[in-house]
């Protein structure tokens, strides 16, 4: 007779550095819209492959406290439909240049679309905001995502 194995999901690792370039815009005391884009030629993780079509693109609204503390809620898309929501908790505070604010925020992957769908883990973000609104913001990230139920042997 012969055993029926169990299915196992596997939830695969995905990790990346990413250099974002794009600008902040203040809606109203303290809170901003940031859009930010990273191009293909600046991805640094062979883990990527197969997921977007080799940009990625980070949307968040961002609420600054006048302590320097901040949260963030938005998107990171790769796109051809996968992305990745966050929330974040960071702070922003003066840098050595007086033309920049030099912040930091730990990013938690709360879900995802298409290849992403299920995607948890966590991202930081080390980034400058000039007084200009021109943001560069690095990320390094890694999150798992589940990979469709295989059937193990017994």
């Amino acid at each position: 007779m012969k055993r029926r194995g169990r299915l196992a999901a596997v939830a695969r690792p995905i990790a990346f550095a990413l250099r974002f370039q794009g600008e902040a815009v203040e809606l109203d005391g303290g809170r901003f819209w940031v859009e930010t884009r990273a191009e293909a030629a600046e991805r640094c993780s062979r883990q990527l492959a197969g997921i977007g079509d080799g940009a990625a693109i980070c949307r968040r609204q961002l609420e600054l406290w006048d302590d320097g503390s901040l949260v963030q809620s938005g998107e990171l898309d790769f796109g051809t439909g996968d992305s990745v929501t966050f929330r974040a908790r960071g702070a922003l505070g003066a840098s050595p240049d007086p033309h920049y604010r030099h912040g930091t925020a730990i990013l938690e992957v709360t879900g995802g679309r298409g290849r992403l769908a299920g995607a948890r883990g966590y991202v930081t973000s080390n980034f400058l905001l000039a007084d200009n609104g021109d943001l560069t913001d690095h990320h390094l990230g890694l999150f798992f995502v589940e990979q469709p139920a295989k059937e193990e042997p017994r």
